[in-house]
Order: C-alpha cells, then sequence, then structure tokens
C-alpha cells in the first residue's frame, strides 16, 4: 500500500490542496498527517476542514496542542506565540474539539509517525541530529519512522545488530534494508522556511520504498493572504527565491 506523509500544514489550505493533489498522482491510496495543522497561517479552519473531510489520520502537534488547550506557549517565538492566540480566537467548538481529540503517535503498516522524536511524543522533541534520531528509533516501536516539526526534509539511520550507531544521510530516495532502521523528516507542507516550496514523501510498504517529493504552491499568494490578515512577514519570506522547479 502507498502512503502519503505529510506534515506542518500551519493553516495553509492552498498548499495542502496541491499536495493531496500530487499524492494522488502518485498512487497514495492513505494520507497520514504528522500533526502542526494550525499556526502560523492565515487559514485554520479552512485547513482543518480539508482534513476531516479527507478523513486523513492527523497526529497532534505542539501547535495544535497549544491551540487546543494553550499548553506549551511559552517557549514559543513570538510569531507563533500570535499565531496560537489568533487561531484560538478564530477557531470554533467543534475545531477545537477536533485538535483536543488527536493522538500523539500513528500506527501503521511497519511503520510509526509522531510530529517530534517517537521517544516520549507528548513532550514533541525536535530530532536535528544523529543523536537524537538514535534516541527516537531505538525508543520506537517501529524500524520506520516518520516526523515533522523541523520543517526541513532530513533522513538517519540507525544499524539494527552490534552497537546501534546512527548516520545522517542527504534525504534522498532509497528502498530499506534489514541492516538499519531509519528515521524520516518529511519536511513542512504549508510553511517552509528554506525553500518555497511543500514537502512530503511517499511510502511503499510492499517494496520498503521511500520517495521525497517537493511540490510548488503559490507562494506570491500566501504572503498577500497573510498580509490581506495583517499578519506579518517573517524576515525568511522576503529573502526566499521563488519557485524554479529545482
Amino acid at each position: 500500500m502507498k502512503f502519503a506523509i505529510i506534515s506542518d500544514v500551519h493553516a495553509n489550505p492552498t498548499a495542502l490542496e496541491r499536495v493531496l493533489a500530487d499524492a494522488e498522482q502518485c498512487g497514495a491510496e492513505q494520507v497520514i498527517c504528522a500533526g502542526d495543522v494550525v499556526g502560523y497561517g492565515p487559514y485554520p479552519s479552512e485547513t482543518i476542514r480539508i482534513l476531516r473531510e479527507c478523513e486523513i489520520p492527523t497526529i497532534m502537534g505542539n501547535h495544535d496542542q497549544s491551540v487546543a488547550d494553550y499548553i506549551g506557549i511559552g517557549y514559543m517565538i513570538g510569531s507563533a506565540q500570535a499565531g496560537v492566540n489568533r487561531h484560538r480566537a478564530e477557531l470554533g467548538e467543534e475545531d477545537l474539539a477536533w485538535l483536543r481529540s488527536l493522538p500523539y503517535v500513528y500506527l501503521g503498516d511497519g511503520f510509526e509517525v509522531a510530529h517530534g522524536s517517537c521517544y516520549s511524543p507528548m513532550d514533541m522533541r525536535y530530532v536535528r541530529d544523529r543523536q537524537a534520531a538514535r534516541d527516537s528509533i531505538l525508543n520506537g516501536r517501529e524500524r520506520l519512522q516518520f516526523v515533522g516539526h523541523t520543517h526541513q526534509e532530513a533522513l538517519y539511520r540507525v544499524k539494527t545488530e552490534g552497537y546501534p550507531d546512527s548516520e545522517q544521510l542527504e534525504p534522498h530516495d532509497f528502498k530499506m534494508d534489514d541492516k538499519w532502521s531509519y528515521l524520516v523528516n518529511v519536511g513542512s507542507v504549508g510553511y517552509p522556511r528554506v525553500n518555497p516550496y511543500s514537502s512530503y514523501v511517499i511510502f511503499d510498504s510492499v517494496t520498503g520504498e521511500v520517495q521525497f517529493r517537493k511540490v510548488d504552491f503559490d507562494f506570491a499568494g500566501y504572503k498577500a493572504a497573510l498580509r490581506a490578515k495583517s499578519i506579518p512577514l517573517e524576515p525568511w519570506m522576503e529573502e526566499m527565491p521563488g519557485w524554479k522547479g529545482e
């Protein structure tokens, strides 16, 4: 079965719809969202509606948690705090109740999904280096883990036999090898920070193949939507080059 693993949509339904269309073209039979449906972006309710109407299994992200229950806002940067406050005020009780209902882990066919590390998923730990990836893999339940949270694609692997040494690799399409366990950061659909495109992955549970996908979206339109709602643009949005299809 082919799965599309997405994450960090951040209230950007335009980017989400582009990714869902691409995933369908790739033959994905099930889409799973690794959290952070809300936060930052201009359209939280519309984003939630798409995920619910498409019956996409979704797990809890730190922004989802903060918006739903006002938990953990103190550590956030100013723009993140502003997004939490804005979305909490905008969303109705039905949407907030849906956010509160989200689980912290999704267990699939030979893989698991968490927003941050699979080592204590409720703590929303970042996986930014080999040690954090090793901790996640050794404390998880499957040999293949998918996470988000950092907004950047990444690939780590840990030996399954002997000393569990870990490696960080450049993100690339691969086929699972029994000698390794893997952690894949799928990047961000709606708030990419580094490049003006959405990123996600396709996983084929039959062949064990993982494919990194990049999809362009209307970045100029996204910035216009932020301005229309008086949401300040981050400096990286002004500095980011336009989509060139690399």
